[in-house]
């Protein structure tokens, strides 16, 4: 198993992910090409597409969902999604569960998202140093995001933000693959 795990953050609602159910499916079939394991939430909304294009493909690593308590799931309606190897169950709300997956990770991918996005987004830059990478105009996330690497430009060393998973992913995916692992609970 590999301990290089990325993370990809985006909604969970079906409706808002499936315009950009092409550039999901094609994220989570490079991640298992280069030989990343998969993390996000429970495999709905923008993780059902990506966890689909990664098990597409047959030499691939884990997919991890990690989870909020079920109190927390049960009351905003969010399920568990199929597709997983391994479900990391927190006894975390949303936002202190979004801190943590990001922590266990080497990377973060986001397409589409809003505000619980955002709180996967500032830990990932600020708090641990991850390379993030952004399809540009995907949700509000990436509008906050956009408008605060005007008042904190040192992040841009850390953050890119394109038009496409194919545009973002060669140099972004290095910088990924540069850092050390992550210790996996």
């Amino acid at each position: 198993m590999s301990n290089r795990q990325i993370f990809v953050a985006g909604t969970w609602g079906s409706v808002k992910a499936e315009p950009y159910r092409e550039e999901a499916v094609r994220l989570g079939m490079l991640l298992a090409r280069s030989g990343f394991d998969l993390a996000c939430g429970p495999g709905t909304g923008i993780a059902r597409h990506v966890v689909d294009g990664y098990r597409s493909v047959e030499d691939r690593g884990t997919v991890r969902y990690y989870l909020p308590s079920e109190e927390h799931m049960v009351a905003v309606g969010e399920k568990v999604e199929p597709g997983a190897d391994d479900i990391v169950t927190t006894d975390f709300d949303y936002p202190m569960r979004n801190v943590f997956q990001v922590s266990q990770c080497v990377g973060l991918f986001v397409i589409t998202g809003g505000d619980g996005t955002l709180e996967e987004i500032l830990p990932a830059v600020i708090d641990y140093g991850l390379p993030v990478a952004m399809i540009r105009g995907s949700g509000s996330a990436a509008t906050a995001l956009e408008a605060l690497l005007e008042i904190y430009p040192d992040w841009s060393s850390l953050v890119a933000i394109g038009d496409s998973v194919d545009d973002l992913y060669p140099s972004w995916s290095a910088r990924a693959e540069g850092r050390s692992g992550c210790e996996i609970p």
